[in-house]
């Protein structure tokens, strides 16, 4: 069975997390599991520890930061989490709808911590989440140098084309999934990715509490391979191959 990546999921939402991780490994699933606040990166990395396969990342979801469900503790907690690991997601901007209003909030506080990341000086792999907000978490990580030591990598890129070719000019990596190739402007950037670039993601479970198994882990996964490698002309396996190639890469530089 080829072994599969998916490099952005959120395991920790899903009903029995801790069974579906440990079964995961027997279906040749790898994955990094991003969270959305610094308490759930303490208790998931105590619930996957000595799962080699599981990658817990540190994160700081912007719709938490909008809907007012990260005080400054949680902050404060994300920072002291920062020597502790070098995967850090999600993380971003978010200015969707009625979250447009909150632009100033969702801004400092992704600033702050940015800032914290580049000082550090340590070289992260970094999650980003960006809906109607692309150029503005650009012109950020131009502004702070946030790739000059670190990695970006964009799950479900939503920007507009010249967004992406100025994101793809930073040698990030994009996470494509099944949600992102329903949609016609991302079936277009899937084809488009460069395939030194190019990552597999579920983003599932959906929700907190979701029932979810690591049967429907993989099948996502091989679905996800076979509209992919359709997508661009490949064969499915070549392109499972590719991706996970590129997931090792990414995740060795986290934990060189």
């Amino acid at each position: 069975m080829e072994e599969l990546f998916d490099m952005h999921c959120h395991l920790d939402f899903a009903e029995d997390a801790e069974s579906v991780a440990k079964a995961s490994g027997g279906l040749s699933i790898c994955a990094l599991t991003c969270t959305v606040v610094p308490s759930s990166f303490v208790s998931s990395s105590e619930r996957f520890a000595g799962l080699e396969n599981i990658h817990v990342a540190l994160g700081l979801h912007p719709w938490w930061v909008a809907d007012n469900r990260i005080s400054e503790v949680d902050i404060a907690r994300f920072e002291s989490q920062l020597p502790e690991t070098r995967l850090i997601g999600e993380v971003g901007l978010d200015l969707a709808g009625t979250r447009k209003a909150t632009k100033e909030l969702q801004c400092h506080v992704l600033r702050r911590i940015l800032s914290d990341i580049h000082e550090a000086h340590d070289g992260r792999v970094i999650t980003f989440h960006a809906v109607h907000a692309t150029t503005q978490l650009l012109d950020m990580l131009d502004d702070l140098h946030t790739l000059d030591a670190n990695t970006a990598l964009f799950h479900w890129f939503q920007g507009s084309h010249e967004e992406f070719g100025r994101a793809v000019a930073t040698g990030a990596f994009f996470s494509v999934g099944m949600k992102m190739m329903a949609t016609a402007p991302g079936q277009r950037y899937a084809a488009a990715i460069p395939s030194g670039q190019l990552l597999l993601e579920t983003d599932s479970p959906a929700h907190e509490g979701c029932a979810w198994d690591e049967g429907a882990w993989r099948q996502e996964l091989d679905n996800t391979v076979r509209s992919l490698a359709k997508l661009r002309g490949l064969c499915p396996d070549a392109l499972a191959r590719t991706c996970a190639a590129n997931a090792r890469r990414v995740l060795a530089q986290a934990c060189a």
